[in-house]
């Protein structure tokens, strides 16, 4: 079995961020198989193939992935409910642990694109994958911004009926909600001692400018 970034799953990805910067090779192992030591065989681990899981940039998973023929799309922070903010806030305070749930609210079902965004959609999933340079990225996030669709209405419980699938999703929905919030948590610090009232404004605001400044750090590496 092959292990890289390209295959890695939330559910993969979602263990490997709980085990620190210098992981034991047993841990490694449990995070890609689910296998503790003693429940893995010799034969097993010598079929592993462990390549490079450094995360990659892929601007087409900030805003899309495909799982079992269904497209996702991830939630617009300029119309996010309230119920969706505050559960958001809630499993935000422990990013390592509840990420795989955080993925399943803000990645929800595509309800609505029209035939001229899913042709821009297949384009720009094709143009992502083989684009390096700033230049070139800053178009796909422009062309990607671009693509009109509605998703699913936020619904804890129809999320959580989809928890175990999206454990399967690709790992880059993931690293895209991890480095969001890890960023968003920063400021929510900052804020902790303001009102509430001023709390939720200024907490709003910030996901809205935080998903911008993710972005250009992303083009810049």
């Amino acid at each position: 079995m092959v292990y890289n970034w390209n295959k890695l799953t939330v559910e993969q990805y979602s263990r490997l961020v709980t085990l620190g910067e210098s992981p034991k090779t047993d841990q490694v192992i449990w995070a890609l198989t689910g296998k503790n030591k003693n429940d893995i065989k010799l034969s097993e681990i010598k079929t592993m193939h462990i390549g490079d899981l450094t995360p990659k940039l892929d601007p087409f998973f900030t805003k899309f992935f495909t799982l079992d023929g269904v497209l996702y799309g991830f939630q617009d922070m300029n119309d996010l409910s309230f119920g969706l903010f505050a559960d958001l806030t809630e499993e935000g305070k422990n990013v390592q642990e509840n990420l795989a749930t955080m993925v399943s609210y803000l990645y929800r079902p595509v309800t609505k694109m029209n035939r001229w965004n899913r042709f821009k959609l297949r384009t720009m999933e094709a143009i992502a994958k083989r684009t390096t340079t700033v230049w070139a990225l800053k178009m796909v996030y422009r062309l990607l911004d671009s693509i009109k669709f509605e998703i699913e209405e936020y619904d804890p419980v129809k999320c959580d009926m989809r928890y175990k699938a999206i454990k399967q999703a690709p790992a880059s929905a993931a690293h895209n909600v991890a480095t969001f919030f890890l960023i968003l948590s920063r400021e929510l610090q900052k804020d902790s001692r303001r009102s509430m009232v001023m709390m939720l404004k200024e907490t709003v605001k910030t996901m809205r400018t935080q998903a911008t400044l993710i972005r250009d750090r992303q083009e810049q590496t």
